[in-house]
């Protein structure tokens, strides 16, 4: 057997190996993924301490001391956050929890009242089966979102050990990515590696602005859900800020979900209050799609507005919801491989016809 079918053979195998180990693992994903995301929010904080010049000797922070102090940020800030906002959320949480069960009492009993004024009109019965099922439909998904949002805040304290090592992995993301780059690097033939290292590099660019232009969004959307429900009087408006944040993971759908608890608070008070909430998340919705969304995204990952709509349509109609999730970072990281595709294409012919005229 030759050097390079033996070469071959062991990295086939090395990635079968690979690919099983990963597939096997699942449960340590969620503290690589929040340690990955989180040294992609910190590093521009950890650059800034590490180009500090000290006096005329121009002395710099080492960089594990850097991301230390980054650390020391973070963990003020958040003690800030937990103080002012944190804890008013989850005072007002714990009144809903409390008023839970009387809230889907009223809900059913306003679900009963639409059904049987919806009886009286003499409508069609197939209109009636849908009013019906609409309703239905409403109260359980109100109901549902609740039990799957409480599920999830348990299943994430369960995994508070799995989570205690994400400091630490975020600590050797941000103080030693360039050696782990260097060691992903070797992995490919000498002559590929100054254009595997670009492509790396940029992508990584593109996955950092990508994180801070979602969390952006997200708090924009959060804020602007928490200030319309404080001012329209709906019940508990830190909560369905905090929701607002949350559904917001999803794309162009997120204020739909998010608006349908609000919705159902709203119409508990009266008719008029359901209508203007309703009007109010249709100019959220409209807002986030057509400003928001395109020109936060744009700018952090230099993509027109006009692509990054296209490229939520594309993905929602390959691959659903999941597929609009993924849309706008794939099309960022799919334009950094086209263009050095493109660039290395263009060297090429123009080395071609140098030869050739030479």
């Amino acid at each position: 057997m030759s050097s390079n079918a033996y070469n071959t053979g062991f990295k086939v195998f090395i990635l079968l190996l690979g690919s099983y180990i990963i597939i096997t693992v699942t449960p340590i994903y969620l503290p690589i993924i929040i340690s990955i995301i989180l040294a992609f929010i910190l590093n521009p904080m950890v650059n800034f301490f590490c180009n500090l010049n000290f006096g005329s000797t121009g002395l710099q922070i080492n960089r594990s001391i850097a991301v230390l102090l980054s650390f020391l940020c973070t963990a003020l800030f958040f003690l800030i956050m937990g103080t002012f906002v944190l804890l008013p959320i989850v005072h007002e949480f714990d009144r809903f929890m409390m008023d839970l069960p009387a809230l889907l009492e009223r809900i059913q009993y306003v679900s009963i009242n639409i059904q049987q004024r919806a009886s009286m009109l003499e409508l069609p019965s197939n209109i009636n089966t849908l009013i019906e099922q609409a309703i239905a439909s409403a109260a359980s998904f109100s109901a549902d979102l609740v039990r799957r949002i409480l599920q999830a805040f348990f299943r994430f304290a369960s995994s508070i050990v799995q989570l205690v090592v994400v400091p630490v992995l975020t600590y050797y993301f941000l103080r030693d990515w360039h050696i782990l780059e260097d060691q992903i690097i070797m992995l490919f033939s000498t002559e590929y590696q100054s254009k595997a290292r670009k492509i790396i590099e940029e992508m990584a660019i593109v996955i950092s602005a990508y994180i801070r232009g979602q969390a952006i969004i997200s708090v924009i959307i959060g804020f602007i859900v928490f200030s319309g429900m404080y001012l329209s009087g709906v019940s508990y408006p830190l909560v369905l800020g905090l929701l607002a944040v949350c559904t917001e993971t999803i794309p162009i759908v997120g204020p739909i979900i998010g608006s349908i608890p609000a919705i159902m608070l709203a119409y508990l008070v009266s008719l008029s209050l359901a209508l203007k909430v309703i009007g109010f998340y249709i100019i959220v919705h409209q807002l986030e799609n057509h400003i928001i969304v395109p020109n936060i995204m744009g700018q952090t990952i230099n993509l027109h507005p006009v692509v990054v709509i296209i490229s939520l349509l594309v993905g929602f109609q390959l691959f659903g919801i999941v597929g609009m999730m993924v849309a706008v970072p794939l099309t960022a990281l799919l334009r950094v491989l086209i263009k050095h595709s493109w660039n290395t294409t263009e060297n090429a012919e123009v080395k071609s016809s140098i030869g050739v005229s030479g």
